[in-house]
């Protein structure tokens, strides 16, 4: 077993060498950071053709480079909504520029929201992908969207009487009131698998046309249909 073991081992190092040697041969995106655009089958390759070469120990740090990290892909229409992750921060103890940077790709439409915040993405791809996504009534805090079973009964009638129709499509968000640090967008939680969008969202303008494929909608007027009190109140479930 342990003579096994150690022939796979040298076959391995040897499928190495051989991929050290012909780095200057490789045709895919760059084994680094990037920020041009890549589909991403090319990422992903990239990626682990990279770890392949170095090890997989601490390799989203030490190759800088775009990777998934369990975050849920959203579909709506044609579009879709990937995130990818690029650790920029300086190794520990050592002082430097850097952060924790996210991207999401739209492979139909060969876009890409620009490097930064994990929000900054979201909102983004939905300026891109579902128009109208900023004019939709928010789901205040006091009813419960969701329970230990799912999405509460209380939650789905809500929304179904207020959400348009063709924002009832798979894919499609909803946007939820929430606490003071409960701001995180969370794919795959709308009733159709979409995002649940935190109502922060609101706060900040829509950001201006940054040169992809596709330009980025101006923010549209807003004035929820239900406004939510701002003292406590009891939470609404089944």
């Amino acid at each position: 077993m342990a003579e096994m073991e150690q022939l796979a081992f040298d076959f391995d190092e040897f499928a190495r060498e051989d991929a050290r040697a012909r780095l200057p041969e490789w045709a895919g995106a760059p084994l680094r950071f990037t920020d041009d655009y890549y589909p991403p089958a090319m990422l992903d390759e990239a990626f682990e053709h990279w770890r392949f070469i170095n090890g997989s120990f601490g390799s989203f740090a030490r190759s800088h480079m775009w990777h998934r990290f369990g975050h849920a892909t959203v579909e709506f229409g044609e579009h879709r909504a990937e995130m990818f992750f690029a650790d920029l921060r300086p190794e520990p103890d050592a002082e430097g520029a850097g952060d924790l940077l996210k991207k999401i790709v739209c492979e139909p439409c060969a876009w890409q929201s620009d490097a930064g915040g994990e929000s900054d993405a979201v909102e983004a791809w939905h300026d891109h992908a579902v128009p109208g996504w900023r004019d939709l009534p928010v789901v205040p805090r006091q009813i419960r969207v969701r329970t230990d079973k799912g999405l509460s009964k209380v939650a789905l009638r809500w929304i179904e009487q207020r959400y348009p129709q063709h924002m009832q499509i798979p894919g499609a968000p909803i946007i939820t009131e929430r606490q003071q640090f409960g701001t995180r967008h969370v794919p795959a939680y709308s009733p159709w698998g979409g995002y649940d969008l935190s109502a922060t969202a609101l706060e900040r303008p829509a950001p201006r046309p940054a040169g992809h494929a596709v330009l980025r909608r101006e923010p549209a007027h807003f004035e929820p249909s239900v406004s939510a009190p701002r003292r406590a109140e009891r939470v609404l479930g089944d």
